[in-house]
């Protein structure tokens, strides 16, 4: 655990968190203990809000009977919701970046899938779909990416080894990077969204929503789709299951996740 300093807790009104890796464990696991604090901070008026790459249906019912996010910044970015699930903004993938992700994902085996709406899709099927279902909660749908003109696409998802994510997101910058935005939220998940979207600017549009400012917010991640997030909030903190690349860009860094570290670093600052 490493503070560089001691936040001022009481101009801190929001607090935001990635799921996967900082309060879900690798068994998508939410602990007693961090639901129990972050429940005891609502109480005291803090709003939470989710900053998640997962879309709204599979953050939330991973979070049910748990605690109610306040709001949610999905897809990394490309979805923000307000209480009760009412969408605040969407910006999703431009129709003119489809045919480089298609040709992107049939040169290459990763698993590449997509999402639209509550579905998400897959052209080709690996083992990795097996995988996938069980993180995000939902079975998959095959279908043909040609079949995908005119959808409302959320975002596109590489999974598959490092390197050849590296190679993936290599091309796309080669041929769309004006159009799209790639992010790992793990080494072997490569995320592409809509040029532009983030978690920070999602964070930004949600807080928007809620009169509320990011000098006003805590947030904790542990990946590279974090990192911007991080460094735009009041009190940034990395988990310590986060690679070292990222503890060393945040100005605070908390146990790991099977450590219980969001609420542990809560607790010492709120004083709870």
């Amino acid at each position: 655990m490493i503070e560089h300093d001691t936040p001022d807790p009481s101009r801190l009104r929001f607090i935001a968190m990635d799921m996967d890796g900082t309060i879900l464990d690798d068994g998508y696991q939410l602990s007693a203990h961090v639901a129990q604090t972050l429940r005891a901070l609502q109480n005291k008026g803090k709003k939470l809000i989710i900053a998640t790459g997962r879309i709204y249906a599979s953050a939330h019912e991973f979070l049910q009977g748990a605690f109610e996010p306040d709001g949610f910044v999905c897809t990394n970015g490309a979805d923000i919701y307000g209480p009760n699930g009412v969408r605040i903004a969407s910006h999703h993938i431009p129709q003119e970046a489809m045919p480089a992700l298609i040709d992107a994902s049939r040169r290459h085996s990763a698993l590449v899938c997509c999402y639209i709406g509550d579905n998400w899709i897959y052209e080709r099927y690996s083992d990795m779909v097996a995988f996938y279902e069980q993180r995000s909660g939902m079975k998959g749908i095959q279908r043909s990416f040609d079949s995908l003109s005119g959808e409302d696409v959320l975002k596109f998802l590489a999974i598959g080894p490092h390197e050849e994510l590296l190679a993936i997101r290599e091309e796309i910058a080669q041929k769309a990077s004006r159009l799209l935005e790639t992010v790992f939220s793990h080494s072997t998940m490569l995320e592409i969204m809509a040029g532009g979207v983030s978690k920070r600017r999602g964070l930004e549009e949600c807080l928007e929503y809620f009169g509320g400012t990011m000098e006003e917010t805590i947030a904790f991640g542990d990946a590279e789709n974090d990192l911007e997030m991080l460094k735009a909030v009041g009190v940034g903190v990395a988990m310590g299951n986060a690679h070292a690349s990222i503890q060393a860009e945040v100005p605070h860094v908390t146990e790991s996740v099977d450590e219980d570290g969001v609420a542990r670093f809560l607790e010492r600052l709120f004083g709870i």
